[in-house]
């Protein structure tokens, strides 16, 4: 994937690639042909994940430039918009399994149909993403892969005071061979995921203060590999309140307080933890060239067993934008926040990330993208501290409103104190995208 969002992740992302075919150049036959084959289904192509243990930035368009250009392309259902889309790509990896040594490199070839629905009523806006991958190597068959991924967001303006989001999500998804710290097996460790969130706001668009109620659940289940993975089956719950308090007219301050509750369901593990952070910070859009987000403060993370030293730590979070000009965006993450640990290996992870993605339109048809990276897991309860360096290139080229392709380059290095831990890999990529 390649957006302007920056993300955590603690497992490798699945490869993407672009399916060969043979095409000729009728538009209209084309836009027909890809669209049947995907059963009319969106593929939006991940065309530049990148897994860097810790950093998985992207690089698509963002949500408004995104919907933007797919609204000459949907299928009118009534009240509703229906956008699909497919995406092709033929992706070569040098180190399929994160090794030190005896590297195994493969070809894969990815499918990712998707769809999205959009629907309003009044001043209340909804939608729902649902999609598929389908990863298929040339060698390591046994790490194929279909990957399923469903996503609902509604949005309420409930009155001039009072708002509110809710987002539910269902993935069936894999821990690819490598990207953790259990044991490797036969074949990737598989889960099913869902999450469901809602943010209450309360203060009127101009108002001085503003207040939001954070609620979130998500369970993570793994049904197959069962002796190493029964013990990484979680259920997260999160509760918080931010209070925004304007000093200018576009300039706000912040005050923001969340306890997570982390429950372990198998017996057998004794990670189940509490964090409670408290943070302040700034959110601002100082002009149109800089907009952002930074926020500060300590996160203290306890155990349920006593045996498992708790923790207190310093933590950030930041986003910010940069447009020198309107067709060239810079995009700056920081982040220091507790992940959760796998294979059992110390208690948690303390994990740091700072990185940029430069995104850049040379002309109406040619763009490009740009990303660095660079992150630490500190193994907390164990001598093991892993550095992680993660470079990008991404050049897109947009034959027709609706038919673009590309390549992109990613290298990833993890240094760490353990060496059989380290890696090096490099993934070249070229791809296909679609919608109507």
């Amino acid at each position: 994937m390649f957006v302007s969002v920056f993300a955590t992740t603690s497992t490798k992302s699945s490869n993407e690639h672009l399916i060969e075919a043979n095409i000729v150049y009728k538009p209209g036959f084309i836009k027909s042909s890809l669209l049947i084959a995907a059963g009319s289904a969106v593929l939006t192509s991940a065309a530049f994940a990148q897994q860097m243990g810790t950093y998985s930035p992207t690089g698509t368009p963002s949500d408004e430039e995104g919907t933007a250009a797919q609204r000459a392309g949907a299928i009118p259902l009534g009240p509703i918009n229906a956008y699909p889309s497919i995406g092709l790509a033929l992706k070569h990896d040098d180190n399929l399994f994160s090794t030190p040594n005896n590297t195994t490199s493969d070809t894969l070839t990815i499918v990712t149909p998707s769809v999205r629905l959009e629907a309003k009523q009044g001043a209340n806006t909804y939608s729902l993403v649902a999609g598929s991958t389908l990863g298929r190597y040339n060698t390591s068959t046994a790490d194929n892969y279909t990957n399923y991924n469903v996503n609902a967001l509604a949005d309420f303006d409930l009155s001039a005071r009072f708002r509110a989001k809710l987002r539910a999500d269902y993935i069936d998804a894999q821990d690819p061979r490598g990207s953790t710290n259990n044991a490797v097996s036969s074949v990737p460790d598989r889960y099913h995921q869902t999450a469901v969130g809602s943010i209450v706001s309360y203060g009127a668009a101009g108002a001085q203060g503003r207040l939001d109620f954070e609620l979130g659940q998500l369970e993570r289940h793994y049904y197959n590999n069962r002796s190493t993975t029964a013990t990484e089956d979680r259920n997260n719950t999160d509760v918080g309140a931010t209070f925004f308090w304007r000093i200018a007219p576009k300039t706000s301050l912040l005050l923001q307080a969340k306890h997570t509750d982390i429950e372990y369901t198998d017996p057998a593990s004794t990670l189940g933890s509490t964090e409670n952070g408290l943070l302040g910070g700034v959110t601002w859009e100082a002009t149109a060239k800089t907009t952002g987000i930074f926020k500060l403060g300590m996160v203290k993370k306890s155990f349920d067993d006593p045996a498992r030293a708790e923790s207190t730590s310093t933590s950030w979070l930041g986003a910010i934008k940069w447009s020198p000009r309107t067709y060239s965006i810079v995009d700056f993450n920081l982040t220091r926040l507790p992940a959760e640990t796998t294979g059992g290996v110390g208690n948690f992870i303390d994990r740091t990330i700072t990185g940029a993605l430069w995104t850049h339109q040379w002309s109406s048809q040619v763009s490009t993208a740009a990303l660095a990276s660079y992150g630490t897991d500190k193994y907390e309860g164990v001598d093991r501290t892993d550095n992680i360096q993660n470079y990008g290139v991404k050049a897109t080229y947009s034959m027709r409103r609706w038919l673009s392709f590309g390549a992109d380059y990613t290298y990833t290095q993890r240094d760490s104190n353990d060496n059989t831990n380290d890696f090096k890999r490099n993934t070249f990529m070229l791809f296909v995208n679609a919608t109507l």
